[in-house]
């Protein structure tokens, strides 16, 4: 095992002893971390968002698309009143009523959201900046496994055919797996658990690990 290696091994065998598991923000408590959340500030276990604009519909009155709700929402709204149009029925209890109504008071004149999804992570601004610290040096220059990741956003849809598991996947896809399953990084340093893996530096954290899967959720977008 390398010095670094090494090193890291020795700091995350202390952290599991001295420092608090990490924990992923759930502001509305729900179980869906926000970063992954379609509504971050309204529990809505079953993240139910009928129209895919990655807004759900318990905080989505925005019923024209345009990311402003107004008198054009409360006319669509009205024109499907006591129907069970799926859009409109922002609680989800099968029918567009009065409930409904009072959501889209709530948020007149302002804006759908907030949502963890709407603005998915990107690789350049969000992704790639964790693949190239914690990805150093095989994926930033030296091609192990036959990628860059770390440095070429191209190399994410590559074939993954180094493990088993990724069969049928591309390398971008796969980067999860390798990461929760203590792959990656090599050595036996990470063991895939961001609770176990705390303060060791060589890890992703748990924020990390989301960042990337909501990357791959949203198709793994530039």
């Amino acid at each position: 095992m390398s010095p670094r290696c090494t090193h890291a091994f020795a700091i995350a065998a202390l952290a599991l002893l001295i420092a608090p598991a990490a924990r992923a923000l759930d502001s509305d408590g729900d179980g869906a971390d926000d970063i992954l959340d379609n509504c971050t500030l309204v529990a809505n276990p079953d993240q139910r968002d009928t129209d895919g604009d990655r807004y759900g519909n318990a905080c989505d009155a925005d019923l024209d698309n345009n990311l402003r709700v107004n008198f054009s929402d409360l006319g669509l709204l009205k024109a499907v009143f006591f129907t069970n149009d799926p859009d409109a029925d922002f609680n989800g209890d099968g029918v567009v009523n009065f409930r409904d109504l009072g959501l889209i008071k709530s948020q007149f004149f302002g804006a759908p959201g907030p949502s963890g999804r709407a603005d998915p992570p990107t690789y350049t601004a969000d992704v790639q900046p964790i693949f190239f610290v914690k990805c150093d040096f095989c994926h930033t220059g030296k091609g192990y496994g036959g990628h860059n990741i770390g440095i070429n956003y191209e190399d994410a849809f590559l074939p993954a055919d180094n493990l088993p598991e990724c069969a049928g996947l591309l390398v971008g896809q796969c980067t999860i797996i390798a990461i929760q399953e203590g792959r990656m990084p090599p050595g036996d340093i990470c063991t895939g658990d961001p609770a176990r893996d705390a303060g060791n530096p060589d890890c992703l954290t748990r924020d990390e690990q989301d960042t990337v899967q909501a990357w791959i959720d949203a198709g793994m977008p530039e």
